[in-house]
């Protein structure tokens, strides 16, 4: 028999109800211990879903009481998966509690880690300075067929030379909660919600697995971007946002469109680059993403928005919800996913996070990695507002806020 690990939630929201609350499932003496929400509506319908589900039978706090969550008895470990612009105040919060006497075994942290470079730092270091073990929740590494792929490339085609070119591509069709779509709350646009996820996967790519020590041998040297509003502020578009959401998009559009491309040198001083693509301007069914990873005589690639199984629905019958995560329709021919929780990494990045913690260590990737993917994000916002090629050895972005996050 493990030992026992309860989950505290900070957020209720969509990832938390979807991917880490089913996960546990899969997780031997895994319970979800506690959540705290600002909605105590939200969070007591989570609570009955986790009951109904047998994920545990959580204790409901509201947004204020971080620190009664942390000082649970039932909680061993703290997964932070509320919006980006709360995340230093309960991390914070969640040290203090702990300087206070609370026993807390770690801090997991839902992509991005931060806002900006600035409370990126502000969050390690105050985990740092508590000795509290932390993870970094990215689940792209963690996706069975992302690790796969990399793992086969690099031991069938090491002798040939390291792989020098990882290209991803992730669009849906716009976020589903209104604090995505405001920049300041959210930190940027389609850049910061789903390029740091296609910047991490390339980076994980290109990374020499018996080099993880060694940051996997390479050094990110510089960043060129794009970003552009090519949809949601036009028209009744931006009606729909303003009626859904409450924000005017119109009036302050972020992009919902970016580009990067990232550059690496090795430590046998070759040039490595990473191309990422991201946006919500897709239409069609659920979430669009292809991965490739290219090497001397190899390649490998990763698409994850066909599936074997679909379903359809006339539109006499189709108006409703949809299933499917950004689903944009709700008739026609639709993919059916098994255990999402399973493929998307979603099992494997909280196991990782909870065996960490349980022996008193890091995750696989930690709050250092989450900053690293932040600085790149901030870097890509910086190259696109300039126009200029961002030197990453020499550039400063303490302090840097991205355009559409300036109040």
């Amino acid at each position: 028999m493990s030992d026992p690990f309860g989950i505290g939630f900070v957020g209720a929201g969509f990832i938390t109800r979807e991917s880490h609350a089913p996960s546990v499932e899969y997780l031997p003496d895994v319970t979800v211990a506690g959540v705290a929400n600002p909605t105590q509506s939200r969070a007591e319908e989570f609570a009955a879903t986790c009951r109904e589900n047998d994920w545990g039978d959580p204790a409901v706090y509201d947004e204020t009481e971080v620190a009664a969550l942390v000082a649970d008895p039932a909680v061993d470990g703290l997964w932070v998966t509320s919006p980006n612009h709360t995340r230093v105040d309960v991390v914070e919060a969640a040290v203090d509690a702990v300087e206070d006497g609370a026993d807390l075994r770690g801090v997991a942290i839902e992509k991005p880690v931060a806002r900006t470079v600035d409370e990126a730092r502000r969050i390690r270091d105050a985990l740092e300075g508590a000795d509290l073990p932390h993870a970094y929740l990215e689940n792209w590494p963690h996706e069975p067929e992302i690790a796969e792929t990399r793992e086969l490339l690099w031991e069938r085609g090491r002798d040939a030379g390291r792989p020098y070119l990882a290209r991803s591509k992730a669009e849906h069709g716009g976020p589903h909660a209104g604090w995505f779509w405001d920049g300041h709350r959210q930190g940027g646009g389609a850049l910061t919600d789903m390029l740091c996820h296609a910047l991490a996967g390339n980076e994980f790519l290109l990374s020499d697995p018996e080099r993880a020590d060694e940051g996997g041998g390479i050094e990110a040297v510089s960043v060129d971007a794009d970003t552009a509003t090519l949809k949601w502020d036009d028209g009744e578009y931006a009606e729909q946002v303003r009626e859904a959401y409450g924000v005017d998009f119109a009036a302050n559009p972020v992009d919902d469109y970016a580009r990067a491309t990232v550059r690496y040198e090795t430590s046998e001083g070759r040039t490595v680059v990473s191309e990422a693509t991201g946006s919500w301007c897709f239409v069609g069914a659920g979430v669009s993403r292809d991965v490739e990873l290219l090497g001397p005589e190899y390649s490998g690639q990763v698409v994850t928005d066909e599936s074997a199984s679909s379903v359809f629905f006339s539109d006499a019958v189709g108006a409703g919800e949809g299933w499917a995560e950004k689903q944009t329709a709700t008739s026609g021919r639709m993919p059916v996913g098994g255990a999402t929780v399973v493929d998307g990494g979603y099992v494997a990045e909280n196991r990782d996070a909870v065996e960490s913690f349980r022996v008193g260590e890091n995750g696989q990737f930690d709050v250092d990695d989450g900053l690293e993917v932040v600085r790149l994000c901030m870097a890509a916002y910086r190259a696109a507002e300039t126009g200029e090629t961002v030197d990453l050895q020499s550039a400063d972005l303490e302090g840097y806020v991205p355009p559409p996050a300036r109040e």
